[in-house]
């Protein structure tokens, strides 16, 4: 059934021009497709006959996409690892391998053909609980060969203290290899430093691990430091921008700056120590570098009131002027606007749209607030431009509820989008997948910047840019 809306005409600046666009702000479900802003179409769904279970973070390379996934081994519901798919045809999505292997998050980073997989829980590091020396008190980060995309193979393992709840990546092909930061700070009743790591404790860990992989001999990747995170736990996600030698890192309790200059030891700069965050969960930078984005995951996405409306800032992003790294300014806060009762509905993961000109665009997922498109070019008043809430899923003792999209990001003129299922312990549990929109909006249809792979943590270089810094 199509809903009366009211369509605003909004102004947007930019270096090629004024533009004036007709905006619809209001909720659609005229295609079936859920509530939407009329300017942002689902093209595409993915779900593998319904089996698709949980999905984590994505990652890309070329015309592949990995997508994590959850680990439900013990439920019978399928194992963590990742899928591989074909998205060269954006509208016509592809499954072509799979890696199958038990271990929570399942966060992913790519790097030609070697994708790092982050294990947050002990369980046995080669995937054979057979396998010799294979302990089952293991975690950490698998480094998988896709070289064989039909045959994903583990060509390294790295145990890291805490285990890896996600991982960055610091490209140093110079000399022939990746660092990796691994994050990691204690989960509550998931360790036992009698078996396991005597460091996971919320009083000592305080850390995070840097991890070399050569690439060469992946088989031989160690940890070769564990930069402390000062006065917090542990980091949650952390982003680079390599043209500042600059990192964004969200820190649960707060938000850091770090210097890179010897990304083998990363230092703290300065702390951002805002009372309105409650959870510092995913950070990124403008294009130029000198905007943090924050997002708070209210509660662990597990404590009302999710992104209920009547809320200013709970679940939601924060922008810091950081031109000066050592002294950010708090600018601007955005919350969603459409009101989500679950509590599930909280800012999640995102990145920023690579631009020519001097537009900063965000791309975000928001778990039950689905998908949405916020210009924060002025970050004193960032705006949303677009949204998509696709229906979810329907299970034999459920009625039917919206998706709960885990990540979100732009990639080469569209947006890919991995959902999970809420009830993530339930045998019954499956997602929509993966979904892909396309956004008709000037800010998404011009003057974007086609990219060769991405890892949305890892901001490098745009050569094409060609606006001053702001």
């Amino acid at each position: 059934m199509r809903r009366a809306g009211v369509t605003l005409l909004v102004v947007v600046l930019g270096a090629a021009g004024i533009y004036l666009v007709a905006t619809a702000v209001v909720a659609a479900d005229h295609d079936g497709a859920g509530s939407h802003s009329e300017n942002m179409r689902l093209v595409a769904n993915y779900d593998d006959g319904g089996k698709y279970r949980n999905g984590t973070d994505i990652a890309f390379w070329g015309d592949t996409a990995v997508l994590g996934r959850l680990d439900q081994g013990a439920l019978g519901a399928g194992p963590g690892g990742f899928r591989l798919m074909d998205v060269s045809n954006a509208r016509k999505p592809r499954q072509f391998g799979e890696f199958n292997c038990l271990g929570d998050q399942s966060d992913v980073s790519i790097w030609h053909d070697l994708v790092i997989v982050s294990v947050d829980k002990p369980t046995h590091s080669r995937c054979d609980a057979n396998a010799a020396g294979n302990q089952a008190n293991w975690e950490g980060i698998r480094i998988v060969s896709i070289a064989d995309p039909a045959n994903p193979t583990i060509v390294g393992t790295v145990a890291t203290d805490c285990g890896s709840h996600t991982n960055t990546l610091y490209p140093d092909p110079e000399n022939n290899r990746l660092l990796v930061y691994v994050l990691s700070y204690p989960l509550a009743g998931r360790y036992n430093p009698a078996t396991a790591f005597p460091t996971c404790s919320a009083a000592s860990h305080r850390k995070f691990s840097v991890v070399e992989v050569p690439l060469d001999r992946p088989q031989d990747s160690r940890v070769i430091s564990t930069p402390s995170t000062g006065n917090t736990i542990g980091c949650h996600d952390v982003t680079v921008f390599l043209e500042r030698d600059l990192a964004g890192a969200a820190c649960l309790t707060q938000s850091q700056l770090w210097d890179l200059s010897q990304p083998e030891h990363p230092t703290i700069v300065s702390t951002i120590d805002d009372p309105r965050v409650n959870i510092h969960h995913s950070t990124t930078f403008s294009n130029d570098g000198n905007t943090l984005v924050v997002g708070d995951e209210l509660g662990g996405a597990a404590a009302s009131p999710g992104c209920l409306s009547d809320r200013d800032t709970y679940g939601g992003l924060f922008f810091y002027d950081v031109s000066d790294a050592k002294s950010p300014q708090p600018r601007g806060t955005f919350k969603l606007p459409q009101q989500r009762v679950s509590e599930f509905c909280t800012a999640h993961l995102f990145n920023v749209v690579p631009r020519r000109d001097d537009a900063d665009v965000l791309v975000s997922s928001w778990y039950a607030g689905s998908t949405s498109v916020i210009d924060f070019t002025d970050p004193s008043r960032p705006t949303q431009i677009a949204y998509h809430v696709p229906r979810g899923t329907t299970s034999p003792d459920r009625q039917p509820k919206e998706a709960a999209a885990w990540a979100s990001y732009w990639y080469n003129g569209a947006v890919f989008s991995n959902n999970f299922d809420e009830d993530v312990n339930s045998l019954r549990a499956r997602s929509r997948g993966l979904d892909v929109f396309e956004v008709d909006h000037p800010l998404l249809r011009q003057g974007t910047i086609r990219l060769p792979y991405l890892n949305p943590q890892v901001q490098e270089p745009l050569p094409e840019r060609s606006a001053p810094a702001r």
